[in-house]
């Protein structure tokens, strides 16, 4: 092994709890349908403002075979079959019934422009695919031209009579289950009885699309499996509590932790009816456990402090949050009794938020913790299933990723002197490789080591600091390091920053120089006069001036530009580094500007500007993101 890619700070996850084992997903149903007859396994709406419904252990696993079988009478056994809609019963359903017996699921995400749909369709070479009501006029548009595909499932009925249907290929689930009933009751067992490889591919994810290209990771049930056992170990999580699903299913994060974690252990999932129902779902569903971006958490944050403000509770609040840490200091907790009113809006059971996807604010984590919710922030990748490290039930530290889980090992490849390198790792959790993609799959997965491409250290008490992105990193012309992602958490701290980006951008000189992009929030700026952009530019200058000062010189910002247009994001709301960065470049090409020249101006202001000018001009308008 070269000395770049010398391991080093190797650490193990070790369990607090026995977490049962299961070799596959099928497994794990049919004993949870077992062990846990009396309580509900889902709590959904069919429409927002539609009747509640549950589904209890053994009905879900009843429904999945009649699912199994009729796809299975349709001859899509050994098939790849895509799964697309919003987080509902049917799209869970669905995803179980392939996976856990049929062939290979391709959970596709939702917000996929249609064109991009088509292009996975083919890209994961799928013969059936199940879809929410919400897609009916794009698939039966791009149906015209796959013809590859053989049957098109709707998962719901929208309300609409039936109507006639030349097309054979395009089928409803409801009308599926009932042939599946028939033929298991007619003595049908290809499904109940199909043998499942724990390490063969069943699940196949295109990335999110951060980076420019996705990729396509294989998983098998051995990785879930492993991933579940994983977070059951470090985790408590009681039969009969709930779980909110918030985020989309269709990621590993979402369906990992709140999806198979919850099955596992005889919770409640109750599905959303989408993130402006969300204050009111809190209060129906009553969860134990919310899964989260940091994103989310904050906006609920904010709005709390909002209300308490508008209301002159804010300073009752604050020094509520002093009184209950001295108490605790001494062996009191009466943060719940304290707080009860916000405990209430958060549906009055909340004791446990897991985060993901980002980095979470260490002031937002140690306010939850301050009226008595804990904040578990976890760390993974759809690669390794995805969660490999994470805050636990005996250990966290805000501002951290905790502690390897069971069974995972990671360590640091090529630490430089502050002991920050490349994190990587191995174990049962981690992706079978890329699909049809060996050169990449020995990239990413060398010596028996998945490299991350994400960059960390561990401390001294064996917890993990993820500091950002190998491929964001800004190496200056000293051959000093700037993360982007440590500047932007400190940006974000601004009263008056929604949300910013960092690069860098090679000047004149040929020198790198350290660029930001900052949203704007404009609830939260000081009073002044409407439009008034030179008070807008006079603070921001101020505001970056003062930043500069509390990091080393060589991390300062050189130039910004802001505005109010929010950045690019993924579902999971990530954010689309590249895409920003190449939609800022297109619009300096077309100004024949650079980052000098417009520095600390209004981005959207300027590409306003450019449109009207390209408008007189007649010359087609690019639809610039930032």
């Amino acid at each position: 092994m070269s000395e770049q890619n010398r391991i080093s700070q190797i650490r193990h996850g070790k369990p607090i709890y026995r977490a049962r084992r299961y070799d596959t997903l099928r497994d794990m149903i049919r004993d949870s349908a077992v062990r846990f007859v009396q309580y509900p396994a889902f709590r959904y709406r069919e429409a927002p403002a539609g009747a509640m419904m549950e589904k209890s252990y053994p009905v879900f696993l009843s429904e999945m075979n009649e699912l199994g079988t009729a796809l299975a009478s349709l001859g899509l056994m050994g098939g790849n079959i895509a799964v697309i809609g919003e987080n509902r019963y049917e799209w869970a359903l669905s995803y179980l019934a392939v996976t856990n017996g049929v062939g290979v699921v391709i959970p596709l995400d939702r917000m996929l422009p249609a064109a991009e749909i088509e292009t996975m369709l083919v890209r994961g070479e799928v013969d059936a695919l199940l879809y929410s009501a919400a897609f009916e006029e794009d698939i039966r548009s791009l149906s015209a031209r796959n013809r590859r595909v053989r049957f098109y499932i709707r998962m719901n009925d929208p309300g609409e009579a039936d109507r006639p249907e030349p097309d054979t290929r395009f089928l409803k689930l409801e009308n599926l289950m009932k042939t599946g009933a028939a033929r298991i009751s007619e003595g049908d067992r290809r499904y109940l009885d199909a043998p499942i490889d724990p390490e063969a591919m069943k699940i196949l994810l295109f990335t999110s699309g951060t980076s420019a290209t996705s990729k396509a990771v294989m998983l098998s049930h051995r990785n879930l499996c492993a991933d579940v056992r994983a977070l059951s170990g470090i985790v408590r999580a009681d039969p009969g509590e709930s779980v909110l699903s918030v985020l989309p299913l269709h990621h590993t994060f979402e369906n990992t932790c709140s999806l198979l974690f919850s099955l596992s252990h005889g919770m409640t999932v109750a599905i959303s009816d989408g993130l402006k129902f969300l204050s009111k779902n809190l209060v129906e569903h009553q969860p134990a456990i919310l899964v989260g971006v940091p994103l989310i958490l904050e906006k609920f944050r904010k709005r709390v402090l909002d209300e308490a403000r508008k209301s002159g509770m804010e300073k009752k609040m604050t020094v509520g949050m002093k009184v209950a840490r001295g108490l605790r200091f001494v062996g009191i907790d009466l943060r719940r009794k304290l707080f009860a009113k916000v405990h209430a809006s958060f549906g009055g059971k909340l004791r446990l938020l897991i985060a993901g996807g980002a980095a979470m604010d260490p002031t937002v984590t140690k306010w939850y913790e301050g009226i008595g919710i804990k904040v578990y922030q976890g760390y993974g990748l759809t690669e390794t299933s995805p969660v490999i490290a994470g805050c636990n039930d005996r250990i966290r530290r805000a501002g951290t990723c905790g502690q390897p889980l069971p069974e995972v090992e990671m360590g640091i490849a090529g630490a430089d002197a502050t002991g920050t390198g490349e994190i990587v790792v191995r174990g049962p959790v981690v992706m079978i490789g890329y699909w049809k993609d060996d050169e990449s799959t020995r990239e990413a997965i060398r010596d028996g080591w998945f490299h991350t491409g994400d960059l960390g250290r561990f401390d001294r008490r064996g917890l993990l600091h993820v500091t950002g992105r190998s491929k964001s990193m800004i190496v200056l012309k000293t051959g000093k390091k700037v993360f982007p992602e440590e500047m932007e958490a400190l940006l974000n701290q601004i009263a008056y920053v929604k949300e910013s980006i960092v690069w860098g951008e090679r000047g004149d000189s040929g020198e790198v120089e350290v660029c930001a992009r900052i949203v704007v929030d404009r609830e939260n700026l000081p009073e002044h006069p409407p439009g008034d952009e030179e008070f807008i530019h006079q603070l921001l200058i101020a505001a970056i001036r003062d930043f500069n000062k509390t990091v080393s010189p060589y991390k300062a910002i050189r130039h910004f530009v802001y505005g109010e247009s929010e950045l690019a994001k993924t579902t999971t709301l990530k954010v689309k580094r590249y895409l920003e960065i190449e939609e800022l470049h297109r619009l300096l090409a077309e100004m024949s500007a650079s980052i000098r020249t417009v520095a600390g101006k209004n981005i959207d202001l300027l590409k306003e500007a450019v449109n009207q000018s390209m408008q007189r001009k007649k010359v087609p308008v690019t639809d610039h993101r930032i």
